[in-house]
């Protein structure tokens, strides 16, 4: 086949790249104080004593504004850590004792500040209707010519546009609403992160949303000199019984100046400083894990046996696994599916003789940890809590819902599990979550048209202290949160767990390489699987956490390639630590390129990875680099030929750098590392 050589394809479709100012990378997340001063006056104008404060309820017909001014104010604030300010505005009506309480969270190292609302009903009757909580309700201020840009993100559909990047101009007299409308699954449909950007893409706010459950979001411009955001849950209107307290999603503002890669990979910064969960008070690295779910149904038609041989088999290849995961199907069933008896969770004595434990003492005899697979939100028919404690489920068909909203549920169900986790000697726990949740929340709702919204919040608040107590009892534990792969990806959960499967539409290489360039601008931490040995869908799938899904007992398989591409991956993943940015346009097209490059300016290395599909007619092109010194060396190595040049950063950043395939589909890994560094 005529394939045509062009020299000049990337900077014709880098648009992205070819926009770079020639400013040190290290101010992508070294902040300007004064953009964190400007950030901290803003909370002071936003919560000032008699101005509108940046949330909004109506509270027995009266708006939050009226309702407030006749509340006492009483303000606390302390220090959660050298970074962090934590401040409480408590807001009380003398006549029906309900409690309006905004606790705040402002950063000292960033542009950001972040609250909750909480409302708690200190009276002896049941309070007024709450409804329309909007815990995010700001208009920002805007120049009257301004454009405004909003980018934002598929969710985790499980095909092949699975956290695709979207970016849409805002008109005057235009809005834009997005949400977890799908069946409750928080992440189903949008990520809930975004970024407006104006006055010429040089300002901009970035918004987040916490709530593992239905949440919308809307970006309107009815005035010229304002966009109006507004975040909360879908669906509020309730009464407060005496005593009761219940919670808004968790709201972030992050503002920046600069450009927009400047403004990811601060956020990016903020999600590795503050957000990431830090088992045994550090932060995850970079993990190998393998199962054998592609060959026994998950773990359905598995036994111990079978487990460690897969175990052995990679470590006799020289493949040096982190973790072993054991996945759904290991508890009883009847016959049918690894969905069977959710709700009984206890290993299958057939097939487990000697539970669990068997294969993590094995694996752990070899220096492999161990990993499990929990669905506890899901109760099919004939399972234990199915028959034994229907009280603690929502629903009455085949298949229900366990209810953490219910106490004597929530603590069954952490104690149990915690049990398992210590019995069956658990490094790492992993929590799925693939039930149309809103169904049963809607099915409560309708039994009190004065209590809508009120079992989601009350799950809500019940799945996070399950979570949260599950880390204090097992403070080294690393969680994994998968729901359904990509569903559950919002803030409150990423605190607490780290997605190593990211989304259920795996191992293609097109959708995959999408997910990686969509994904990394948001979540700086998630892991896909490679079920072939090639450079190209190992590298498509290259991630933070990498999932082996291959027969480890086909002796005859290219493990020399796999243990290769494993070594390039250790010698570049620590990189992943660093700043993101796209080199070319996104695309899911079989006959573009599409590359990208992760920068670790503290260390001055980093790594590019550029892919050739396999309908390209393009065998050589150059894109420009990002984020790299001007006015330093560096030296670039192809990781396959080990071939290096060392090149100026004012070349890479302006002339760029060269990639040449000889065939499609094809992957280039080029590692960047500054040279003469003190």
């Amino acid at each position: 086949m005529f394939r045509k050589r062009v020299f000049l394809i990337l900077l014709a479709s880098c648009g992205l790249a070819v926009s770079l100012s020639a400013k040190k990378a290290e101010a992508s997340v070294a902040v300007p104080q004064s953009q964190i001063d400007a950030c901290r006056a803003w909370v002071d104008r936003q919560f000032a004593v008699g101005g509108p404060l940046p949330f909004s309820f109506v509270y027995d017909g009266k708006s939050s504004g009226e309702f407030l001014s006749g509340c006492k104010l009483k303000v606390k604030t302390g220090s959660a850590d050298a970074a962090r300010e934590r401040e409480a505005r408590t807001y009380t009506d003398p006549a029906s004792g309900l409690e309006v309480r905004c606790e705040i969270v402002r950063y000292a190292d960033y542009p950001a500040v972040e609250w909750v609302v909480y409302f708690k009903n200190n009276g002896r009757t049941k309070t007024g209707i709450l409804e329309n909580l909007l815990p995010l309700d700001v208009p920002f201020g805007l120049d009257g010519k301004d454009d405004v840009y909003l980018n934002y993100n598929e969710g985790g559909h499980s095909g092949a546009k699975d956290f695709q990047p979207n970016r849409m101009k805002l008109g005057r007299q235009e809005a834009k609403e997005v949400g977890a409308f799908w069946y409750g699954f928080p992440t189903a449909e949008n990520l809930p992160f975004f970024n407006a950007e104006w006055n010429g893409g040089t300002r901009g706010v970035m918004t987040a949303v916490g709530w593992p459950a239905q949440w919308k979001a809307s970006f309107d411009r009815k005035a010229d000199t304002t966009l109006n955001v507004r975040i909360g849950q879908i669906k509020t209107r309730l009464y407060l019984e005496p005593g009761e307290e219940i919670r808004t999603p968790l709201v972030v503002v992050m503002f920046w100046n600069g450009t927009r890669d400047a403004a990811q990979n601060m956020w990016r910064g903020w999600m590795y400083d503050h957000n990431l969960p830090r088992p045994g008070g550090r932060l995850p690295e970079p993990i190998l894990e393998a199962a054998s779910s592609a060959y026994f149904a998950e773990m359905f038609h598995a036994t111990d046996k079978d487990q460690m041989e897969f175990i052995d088999r990679y470590l006799e290849e020289g493949v040096k696994l982190d973790y072993w995961w054991m996945d759904a199907g290991w508890y009883p069933n009847r016959g049918g599916s690894w969905q069977d008896l959710l709700g009984t969770w206890y290993p299958d004595p057939k097939r487990y003789p000697n539970g669990l434990r068997a294969i993590s003492d094995h694996a752990h005899a070899k220096g492999v940890r161990s990993l499990l697979w929990f669905e506890p939100e899901r109760v099919t028919a004939g399972s234990w809590i199915y028959e034994n404690h229907p009280e603690w489920t929502l629903g009455d068909g085949t298949t229900r819902f366990f209810n953490y909203g219910n106490p004597e549920a929530l603590a069954w169900m952490t104690d149990h599990v915690d049990s398992l986790l210590k019995s069956e000697d658990i490094d790492l726990y992993r929590q799925d979550f693939a039930v149309m949740s809103s169904d049963y929340w809607n099915e409560e709702d309708r039994k009190n048209p004065d209590r809508q919204g009120i079992a989601e919040i009350k799950h809500v608040i019940g799945y996070l202290k399950y979570m949260d107590e599950l880390q204090r009892r097992h403070p080294g534990m690393l969680i994994d949160i998968c729901a359904a792969g990509g569903k559950r990806l919002e803030l409150e959960n990423l605190r607490r767990a780290v997605p190593l499967w990211r989304s259920d539409y795996a191992f293609e290489p097109v959708g995959v390489q999408g997910q990686t360039y969509g994904l990394s601008a948001w979540i700086p931490f998630s892991g896909a699987g490679v079920n072939r040995i090639t450079a190209y869908d190992f590298r498509s799938n290259m991630s933070p956490s990498i999932v082996l899904n291959l027969d480890s007992r086909v002796k005859d398989a290219d493990y020399p390639l796999l243990r290769r591409l494993l070594a390039q991956w250790e010698e570049v993943r620590g990189d992943y630590r660093g700043d993101f940015y796209p080199l070319t346009a996104y695309s899911l097209q079989d006959d573009v390129w599409i590359g990208w490059m992760f920068f670790r300016p503290e260390t001055g290395t980093g790594f590019v990875q550029m892919f050739n599909r396999a309908g390209s007619i393009y065998d050589s092109g150059v894109c420009r680099l990002k984020g790299l010194d001007p006015q330093k060396r560096y030296r670039v190595t192809d990781m396959d030929t080990q071939q290096s040049v060392l090149l100026g950063g004012q070349e890479l950043l302006g002339q760029g750098l060269r990639f040449t395939f000889t065939q499609a589909p094809e992957s280039k890994l080029i590692r960047i590392s500054e040279v003469d560094r003190p």
